[in-house]
């Protein structure tokens, strides 16, 4: 991945996705999260939820239905933007959560996000994943300047999205593809981060 030198988690280039298909990208990997015996997942591009506050569309409202009929309410928001997602953005998605009694939140970016949006999400326990061109989880050692791309032969998604945490040593990342959603499942299922 071409990283951005300030910031080495999140890549020097947005991925070259139209807003649209992010978001429906987002969604679908979201569906392929509930398809266990004892759970279902229900998404919806742009959802409307009520609050306090008033109505807000979100870019992706999914619903988990677990333990036979108990539902859990996840808002997704998608940041389709050229700057990696800044805390005050981190900050508006759990006012939202609050707003809506909703039980868990996701930031999706295609620019990755600055430290400090990483370091409230981890403390709030809302999901924080960049996505990504799909041939930039293709590494190779090389003798020479810049990445390779993957050969033919190499299958890999379109797009990929990197699951970011941050830790005490630094920022922890997992991959996110359209067949390997496991740390997306591994967030849902957790109490926290």
């Amino acid at each position: 991945m071409d990283r951005n030198p300030e910031s080495s988690w999140n890549p020097r280039v947005p991925a070259d996705i139209t807003p649209s298909d992010f978001e429906r990208l987002v969604r679908d990997w979201l569906a392929r999260c509930g398809q266990g015996d004892s759970q279902q997942m229900t998404t919806e591009h742009l959802g409307r939820v009520e609050g306090s506050g008033g109505e807000y569309e979100i870019d992706v409202l999914a619903k988990l239905s677990v333990f036979d009929g108990a539902e859990l309410v996840i808002l997704v928001e998608c940041k389709h933007q050229a700057r990696p997602v800044e805390r005050k953005e981190a900050l508006a998605l759990d006012a939202k959560l609050r707003d809506v009694s909703a039980h868990k939140g996701m930031l999706f970016s295609t620019s990755g996000f600055q430290k400090g949006a990483l370091e409230y999400a981890a403390a709030h326990g809302i999901a924080t994943v960049t996505v990504i061109r799909g041939e930039w989880t293709y590494e190779t050692r090389v003798a020479g300047p810049g990445p390779v791309k993957p050969p033919p032969w190499v299958k890999h998604d379109i797009y990929a999205g990197l699951r970011l945490v941050a830790t005490e040593d630094g920022i922890s990342s997992s991959l996110v593809e359209m067949n390997r959603v496991d740390s997306l499942v591994e967030w849902l299922e957790s109490g926290a981060e």
